[in-house]
């Protein structure tokens, strides 16, 4: 895996993330579905994990020198008889992705619990212990698209899933067009074919879940 940045999904994390009040502009139904793809992304980073079509295939058992991916590929291994991709990404997406990956954040100091009471009883958020943080993968993305570098294939993924989840709206809105276009062609052309069909069920899953909330 690249070791230049964050894992995949911290960085989507902390870009999901206002950096002024700190707070997610996300739904936690689609930063979660973000998460979820992000993090199964991530093992096939490892290697441990294809991706063909709809169908998720273990390719190696061995566990990751990380919990949390570690954690979700034990699990694929106790579910095998359930490899549909929009499944797993729905399934994390119920706040497993999430504490994973904010429990993973908290041990790197990158984040901080807060607890805050009311009537309804204490509310709990991880707040990124540093403002600048949480716009750096976004800014990191930026700078590559303005000079016309080539991203990696971390950092496409992380693109991919900026667009999937409408985070573009914020992350990229600075972008000219043809900074746009070339971060487009990079997608199409430069993303291996499991990242891409990863990003493609976390956009439809998405799609969904905002056509759910309007009905």
């Amino acid at each position: 895996m690249a070791t230049s940045q964050l894992p995949l999904a911290d960085d989507l994390y902390l870009a999901a993330h206002d950096s002024s009040r700190a707070r997610c502009l996300l739904t936690p139904t689609t930063l979660g579905l973000g998460l979820g793809a992000a993090l199964l992304a991530e093992l096939v980073l490892w290697r441990r994990l294809e991706v063909r079509d709809n169908q998720l295939t273990v390719v190696d058992e061995r566990p990751t020198a990380d919990p949390p991916t570690s954690a979700v590929l034990e699990q694929l291994l106790r579910e095998s008889h359930h490899r549909q991709v929009r499944d797993w990404i729905s399934f994390l997406a119920t706040g497993v992705a999430a504490e994973l990956v904010e429990r993973r954040l908290a041990r790197a100091g990158l984040v901080r619990r807060e607890e805050k009471r009311g009537l309804l009883g204490v509310k709990v958020r991880f707040v990124p212990t540093d403002p600048a943080l949480t716009g750096w993968p976004g800014t990191r993305i930026r700078i590559a698209a303005t000079r016309g570098e080539l991203l990696d294939s971390p950092d496409l993924v992380l693109t991919g899933l900026v667009l999937a989840t409408g985070l573009d709206q914020h992350v990229f809105v600075t972008l000219e067009a043809h900074e746009r276009d070339h971060l487009f062609d990079q997608l199409r052309r430069r993303m291996p074919a499991p990242l891409q069909y990863l990003v493609g069920h976390a956009e439809a899953a998405v799609g969904d879940a905002v056509m759910a909330r309007r009905a």
